[in-house]
């Protein structure tokens, strides 16, 4: 009864503004309100980063300037603890810069930006829609739009709804289901003039007005990078629509623009030209990190980035098993387990799970000849790399003292209960931090090449498969470089598996390779995605000792931000 009320009260209200020739939206048309965007402020940003991790949908905090509402397909949240209400008071509607540099992650960007929409363009009786619209190249495209409706006209749209879904039931029970094509068209046409104002397809926000209010929206898109793109820009389209059938198209305001920063500054632009002996024989090493579930030996894609690595092998196994280049005389694959518990049972993990892997390359890989190219070999405690990761690692404050027991204990149970037992605060370091990059999986490639008579041939070339590999990065085709540069282990090779996500194998690398200002700035990222703060702030002071300009370089990589706050409060 209120409901009908309400929208006879509308009716009502609204032929007497037609009647007396005045439009609901005439009074915007004459003020021109619009909308306005903003790039999101660094301290807001930060804050949602902080609590991405939570499960969130939509999150109202008010303020005196109005409402904030976030809601976002990752998961935002910001408290009311005043601070936060303050910077949305000097923010919402000033654009400090409009430029703003974005840094590429796996081939994709994170765009944000705030939306504010004034009081004025909302009423009751009148519907607001703002899309944004991407700018890129020669392509405009359209993001999820923003809709706040009034209260009587979201009851007209429902009503309006209710009345097509009567006729459109009725005409299904007169026709027992069966709609011939005339059907559907009286249904197209009954639809049209029934429902005025339709329904979004797809909406990021929709929102029934209550009561006028300023509000800003924080909206965030992921972008994947095509090749060339340095830049794309963000602008408004908005439109009021009002029961009465008069519109009001928004004038554009400001125009945003997000600059496109990538890893590819630190590819070297090498050409090679090699004076070399070319070999008959060559060798292609592969290292790999699997997770299995503890004690057991299943090979499991969906725990933690097996699917990622499991990948890389596939691809690298793939690439070099149906390339001409070379003939596979034989691959030999070793897993090792890191030493905690005992040798014996640790020996029998490695073995189990060096032939699941086995297993489970031969199911994959249509190859008659892998069965017998394939060799499988384990070693039941890795103390090989031990050795290696505790002489590069200064956070071990007993670093020569347990090298030494290493050393001097033949028994491995023996020894790892030494080192346990006489510096535990060490040890507690090792078995979080060095024994996961122990637990490794090693792949020997050993090739022939094809037509070659002799065992070595002196020759001058050009590197062109290396070459290739850099164009390609360059132009970030990241999967089929990271391939062709496996075999080279050098500064290119890090830049695509860290522009992959594959940062087991990248520190691999960086920390086989000469310092230089650029591998320590590289050490310093792929610490911090793995969690090695400490050693990733050591290896970021030294490359910018080295190049002082690398600390200005910093505040476009997401990674290094903790370092930089850390400098900030020293």
């Amino acid at each position: 009864m209120k409901r009908t009320f309400l929208l006879l009260f509308a009716a009502c209200w609204l032929t007497t503004l037609l009647f007396n020739g005045c439009a609901v939206t005439s009074r915007l048309e004459r003020h021109q309100y619009t909308s306005v965007v903003a790039h999101t402020p660094r301290q807001m940003r930060e804050r949602m980063k902080a609590d991405e991790q939570q499960d969130t949908t939509i999150y109202e905090m008010k303020g005196d300037s109005g409402s904030l509402f976030v809601a976002n397909r990752r998961s935002m949240v910001i408290e009311d603890d005043g601070e936060a209400v303050a910077l949305l008071r000097s923010r919402e509607v000033s654009v400090i810069a409009k430029t703003r540099m974005l840094a590429e992650r796996n081939g994709k960007i994170q765009i944000d930006f705030l939306i504010t929409m004034p009081r004025e363009l909302q009423g009751n009786v009148q519907s607001f829609t703002i899309t944004p619209i991407m700018h890129r190249k020669e392509q405009n495209i359209e993001l999820e739009p923003l809709q706040v409706r009034g209260g009587l006209f979201s009851k007209l749209q429902e009503r309006n709804y209710w009345r097509y879904s009567k006729f459109q039931s009725k005409l299904v029970r007169r026709r027992k289901g069966n709609l011939s094509e005339e059907d559907t068209l009286r249904l197209k046409e009954a639809f049209h003039r029934f429902v005025q104002f339709p329904y979004l397809d797809r909406s990021r926000f929709d929102s029934i007005l209550n009561g006028k209010e300023k509000i800003t929206y924080f909206y965030t898109q992921d972008v994947k990078v095509e090749e060339d793109d340095k830049r794309l820009y963000i602008s408004l389209n908005g439109r009021v629509n009002a029961l009465d059938g008069s519109s009001y198209d928004v004038p554009p305001n400001d125009t945003l623009q997000f600059n496109i920063s990538s890893m590819l500054t630190f590819v070297l632009p090498i050409t090679r030209y090699m004076t070399r002996i070319v070999e008959k024989f060559a060798v292609v090493n592969d290292r790999n990190y699997l997770t299995f579930k503890v004690n057991n030996t299943k090979i499991m894609d969906s725990l933690g980035n097996n699917a990622q690595n499991l990948g890389q092998i596939r691809d690298l196994m793939h690439t070099l098993l149906y390339q001409h280049e070379f003939y596979v005389d034989s691959i030999v694959l070793t897993a090792a387990s890191s030493p905690e518990g005992s040798f014996r049972h640790n020996n029998r993990l490695a073995r189990e799970r060096a032939y699941a892997l086995s297993r489970y390359l031969k199911q994959e890989f249509d190859f008659p000849e892998l069965d017998t190219l394939l060799t499988v070999r384990w070693e039941g405690e890795n103390w090989t790399d031990f050795k290696r990761e505790v002489v590069r690692d200064d956070q071990i404050e007993h670093r020569d003292e347990i090298l030494r027991l290493a050393k001097q204990i033949a028994d491995p149970d023996e020894r790892e209960a030494a080192i346990r037992k006489q510096y535990g605060k060490d040890y507690r370091y090792i078995r979080d931090v060095i024994y996961p990059r122990l637990r490794v999986v090693d792949f020997k490639y050993n090739l022939r090449r094809v037509g070659m008579l002799k065992d070595t041939i002196h020759t001058t070339v050009v590197d062109t498969v290396y070459q290739r590999a850099v164009e390609l990065l360059r132009t970030r085709h990241y999967k089929e470089a990271s391939t062709l540069l496996m075999p080279y282990r050098d500064q290119n090779t890090a830049v695509a598996l860290l522009s992959r996500g594959f940062n087991g194998a990248a520190r691999e690398i960086l920390f086989e390779l000469p310092s230089s200002a650029q591998v320590e700035y590289l050490r310093a990222i792929v610490c911090s995605r793995l969690g090695e703060w400490k050693l990733g702030e050591q290896c970021f002071r030294k490359a910018c000792e080295l190049d002082d300009l690398l600390e200005y370089r910093a505040n476009l990589d997401p990674e290094m931000s903790p370092y930089l706050h850390k400098q900030e409060k020293e």
